[in-house]
C-alpha cells in the first residue's frame, strides 16, 4: 500500500511510519504544515495525525488553538477527496458524550450518539467525525483511548509519571482518581494495520480496563524501584475528565484484543531508559 502519514514527527505519526515501512508499505512521512502544503500525488491510505494540541494544559488553556484541529482535518479531508482511496482517522475517546465520562461503571460503546463532550479537543474530534460523513473518500474512524509507549514527549501524562518516578517522586496531577484505558502503542498499530485492508467503520482502540492515575503511578514506581510508596497529588494541576474506558466487544470480535498488559507495557517503556 502507498500510505501518507501527516504529523509524522509526533508520537503517533512517527510510530506509524516506522511500523508500516518495516512491513513493506510505501510510506511518506509528511512533516510540512498541512495548512500550507500537501503532496500533489495519489495514495491508497491517509493517516492524518497532524494536530496542534499541547497536552492537558494546552486543551484547558489554549482552547482556540486546539480548535484549529478542525481546520487541519478539513484541509486533509478535502485533499483526500482528490488524492486518496481511504482515510483511517485517529478518533478519540474524548468524542464520547460527557455523561459517559463521569462514572467508573460505564464503558464507552461505538454506537452511542455523539452529543455534548468534555472539552474543546473532544468537540474537534466530534466535528471531524461529522465532516467524514460528508467526505467523498471512504473512511474508518478508530477511537483511540490512552495510548502510551517509548519515546513519548512529556506532553503526555504517562511519560511524565515515569519521569517523576525516575527522580524518586510518585505523583499525579489532580486527585489521581481519574481513570483512563491505557493501551500500548504496538496494540494500537495492529488495529491500524487491520483497517488498511478491512472496513471497520467506527471502532474503539482500547483494552476495556480502566486504571486510575493514582494506581498507574504506583505501578510505575514499583516497577522502577521495587516498592510501593504513597502517591502525591497535585491539586493545582488539571486532571481532565474523570473517567474514560472502552467497550472492546467489537475489537475482540475482530481478533484485535490487546496483547500487552499495563505492567508489561511499563516494563517495555522503562527498558528504553536503561
Amino acid at each position: 500500500m502507498k500510505i501518507l502519514v501527516t504529523g509524522s514527527k509526533g508520537f503517533f505519526g512517527k510510530n506509524c511510519v516506522k511500523y508500516f515501512t518495516q512491513r513493506g508499505h510505501e510510506v511518506t512521512a509528511w512533516t510540512e504544515d498541512v495548512r500550507l502544503s500537501m503532496p500533489n500525488e495519489n495514495y491508497d491510505i491517509l493517516m492524518p495525525f497532524a494536530a496542534k494540541i499541547g497536552g492537558r494544559k494546552g486543551m484547558d488553556n489554549k482552547a482556540l488553538t486546539v480548535a484549529g484541529k478542525i481546520e487541519i482535518d478539513r484541509i486533509q479531508f478535502l485533499w483526500a477527496e482528490k488524492h486518496c482511496g481511504k482515510i483511517i482517522y485517529p478518533g478519540s475517546s474524548a468524542s464520547y458524550p460527557l455523561w459517559t465520562q463521569t462514572s467508573t461503571d460505564i464503558t464507552m460503546k461505538e454506537d452511542l450518539p455523539l452529543s455534548t463532550v468534555y472539552d474543546i479537543y473532544g468537540q474537534s474530534k466530534v466535528t471531524a467525525e461529522r465532516m467524514l460523513e460528508y467526505t467523498k473518500t471512504k473512511s474508518d474512524i478508530l477511537r483511540i483511548f490512552s495510548v502510551y509507549g517509548p519515546h513519548q514527549t512529556l506532553d503526555y501524562p504517562f511519560p511524565s509519571i515515569i519521569a517523576r518516578a525516575k527522580q524518586g517522586e510518585c505523583s499525579v496531577w489532580g486527585t489521581g482518581t481519574q481513570t483512563r484505558d491505557w493501551i500500548y502503542i504496538d496494540d494500537m498499530l495492529r488495529v491500524f494495520e487491520y483497517a488498511i485492508t478491512n472496513d471497520v467503520g467506527i471502532l474503539n482502540v482500547g483494552t476495556g480496563i480502566g486504571t486510575s492515575f493514582r494506581d498507574l503511578a504506583q505501578i510505575v514506581y514499583r516497577c522502577m524501584h521495587g516498592k510501593t510508596v504513597p502517591v502525591i497529588t497535585k491539586s493545582n494541576e488539571p486532571e481532565g475528565a474523570s473517567h474514560r474506558c472502552a467497550d472492546i466487544t467489537l475489537l475482540r470480535k475482530l481478533g484485535l484484543e490487546p496483547n500487552v498488559t499495563l505492567e508489561q507495557g511499563i516494563h517495555k517503556c522503562l527498558k528504553q531508559l536503561d
